[in-house]
């Protein structure tokens, strides 16, 4: 059981929703390689050299591979992804259907359902019953807490979860308003701004020397508060964005952590009841997408070895 995919139409600009890069030879990438999915690994992302506001720059980098303000040290190693991170969920979405996997999508989970002896037997999609051995619960601590409260399972650790909510902009601009830098990070503010200009996200009229694909967090809070803070810092670093912009959409409020890295669970924890965790909030030597991959493969074995 799976969340949602978002498909926003960006006009001829690939602008994905939110700031993605992939990591070199991470398990999302060995994945694909697997899946024999084209090539998806682009020109990587200078992160040396990112402009750091109130901190090193290695603090800044530390940041970027993390996507945390408060220390998890990741490996950096980044890229940017070949056709934009929509275009590797696809890549998935058809591998998998090639495989005979069948999608329920647009239907809402209901329920999950036990047998006499405790074991998942089928899970409640819309009015209908899915027969089923095991569950793969691939959705935020919160969701899988109201999916396991209604087979009467505990879910203390799943609601003693944190989300980690932010502010986003995403825009192309006809400019290169961050120019000699790759991106912003300001310690204060809690801001980072990256350009993710490639040939194969810009519409012909547009260069990589001439455009910008600015995505922008404010790691330190969401809400018009985030929000006011990403535009005070580009307005501050750089002049006469609002006037470059072909396409911008703002988020109030995105899920960027589902908890913090002291609150991640075990993927096990209800594997006696067929029932295995996914996510980024499952323990695992890994982080953001790596860890959700990486986490996602070992419950499949957990769950085919009990």
């Amino acid at each position: 059981l799976g969340g949602r995919v978002r498909l926003q139409d960006a006009g001829d600009w690939i602008l994905d929703p939110g700031l993605h890069l992939l990591r070199r030879r991470g398990p999302f990438q060995q994945l694909l390689r697997r899946l024999r999915a084209p090539r998806v690994l682009g020109k990587r992302f200078e992160a040396a050299q990112m402009f750091a506001v109130g901190c090193d720059s290695s603090r800044t980098r530390e940041v970027l591979a993390s996507m945390r303000l408060v220390g998890q040290n990741a490996p950096e190693r980044l890229v940017v992804p070949t056709g934009g991170w929509s275009s590797l969920v696809g890549r998935l979405i058809l591998a998998a259907r090639d495989l005979g996997v069948k999608f329920l999508i647009e239907q809402e989970v209901k329920s999950i359902l036990l047998d006499e002896d405790g074991m998942v037997r089928a899970v409640r999609i819309a009015a209908n019953e899915v027969e089923c051995d095991a569950v793969v619960l691939a959705v935020s601590p919160v969701f899988a807490a109201r999916l396991l409260a209604t087979a009467s399972l505990p879910t203390a650790a799943l609601d003693a979860c944190t989300e980690h909510r932010v502010a986003a902009i995403d825009a192309a601009l006809l400019g290169k308003v961050m120019r000699p830098y790759s991106g912003y990070f300001d310690e204060a503010s809690g801001v980072l701004v990256i350009d993710l200009a490639m040939p194969d996200r810009l519409p012909e009229r547009g260069s990589v020397e001439s455009c910008t694909l600015l995505h922008a967090v404010c790691l330190s809070k969401d809400g018009e508060e985030g929000l006011t803070a990403i535009k005070t810092f580009l307005d501050s670093r750089c002049a006469g964005w609002r006037n470059m912009v072909a396409v911008r959409r703002s988020s109030k409020s995105v899920m960027l952590h589902p908890c913090a890295p002291e609150e991640r669970l075990n993927g096990e924890m209800y594997i006696d009841n067929g029932i295995a965790l996914a996510g980024t909030h499952v323990i695992t030597s890994h982080i953001l997408s790596d860890a959700a991959v990486d986490s996602g493969r070992k419950a499949a074995k957990a769950l085919m070895n009990r």
